[in-house]
């Protein structure tokens, strides 16, 4: 890993009060509209963090909002520690480039992660019109394919979402009732959508789109299961949360091995050795393993590998 610097460290978001929010008090409002925030961290963005309220009056956790007042929150990020020499190229011609992507590292960037990134990654290592085509969570690791001309990334996002290509993951559960037998297969077919009741606004439970996932037990290690799993279907979350409706989250699931309060407090306090200590890994034992599809320029069908991270071995 190697430290970058962010020339403009500070984010600026700007919040306004409608009549729903009238009365409210400003650590409540931050929590409800900032994503993922917990409601202690945001009494603590509210007590020591770069705020301001228009019309100007004192800045305090307990402080009443009214209709049409503007809330600003300055976010002052850290330099970012980016992971381009984790990064592993897997194959590239002067179309694509296929890359094992990093747990970790993102995509693209979000709120509080601008370099890395796979897109920054890409660009820094001279690819500026690159993009990758399809994404994968922060901690999933694996196989990720990127057009290096801009006029494949659009055949190759539609190849993802209406061909299917075929995709081949890793995935370590946590199995102490012995659920999944070694050899055993199964599908599950539980459609999906996103959970009204969930205060993180991205957890998934069961909803109206289709979801298909087959899993083949391949080895055991103690309460540990390793499966292989195919997908028909790229719901959101989808292997991890079918998983999880089976009793067996994937060790180290931050989202869906425990409860939201316990997803928030974690990404407030990521470092925190309690929190850490309550999970098999620092992050989700999941590993885009195997991906076939075809070449946009040739229509030669491919197959890419990535190796299996140490926690696999």
């Amino acid at each position: 890993m190697s430290d970058a610097s962010d020339e403009s460290n500070i984010r600026e978001r700007r919040y306004e009060v409608d009549q729903n929010f009238d009365g409210w008090r400003l650590d409540r409002f931050l929590s409800n509209r900032m994503a993922r925030l917990s409601r202690s961290r945001a009494g603590e963005i509210a007590k020591f963090g770069d705020i301001e309220i228009f019309p100007q009056r004192k800045v305090k956790a307990g402080t009443k909002l009214r209709n049409g007042d503007v809330v600003i929150v300055r976010e002052h990020l850290p330099p970012e520690t980016v992971q381009d020499d984790e990064v592993q190229v897997l194959y590239s011609d002067d179309d694509i480039c296929v890359l094992n992507k990093p747990a970790r590292m993102l995509v693209h960037e979000a709120a509080h992660t601008r370099m890395n990134t796979i897109q920054g990654y890409l660009h820094r290592s001279g690819f500026h019109e690159a993009e990758p085509t399809h994404r994968l969570d922060r901690d999933t690791s694996g196989v990720l394919i990127c057009a290096k001309k801009k006029q494949w990334i659009p055949v190759l996002r539609e190849t993802f979402a209406k061909d299917h290509p075929q995709k081949i993951y890793r995935a370590l559960v946590l199995d102490p009732d012995r659920i999944w037998k070694p050899e055993a297969r199964q599908t599950i077919r539980v459609p999906l959508g996103l959970d009204p009741e969930s205060v993180v606004g991205v957890r998934m439970t069961r909803g109206n789109l289709p979801s298909t996932t087959h899993v083949h037990v391949v080895g055991r290690q103690d309460d540990l299961a390793d499966l292989e799993i195919q997908i028909e279907t790229g719901r959101q979350h989808q292997i991890r949360v079918h998983l999880a409706m089976q009793g067996t989250p994937i060790a180290g699931d931050k989202l869906y091995t425990f409860d939201d309060e316990f997803f928030m407090n974690i990404t407030d306090h990521p470092n925190d050795p309690e929190l850490l200590s309550q999970l098999t890994f620092p992050r989700h034992a999941l590993h885009a393993w195997k991906l076939q599809i075809k070449h946009p320029a040739t229509k030669e069908e491919m197959m890419f590998e990535a190796p299996l991270p140490e926690m696999f071995r």
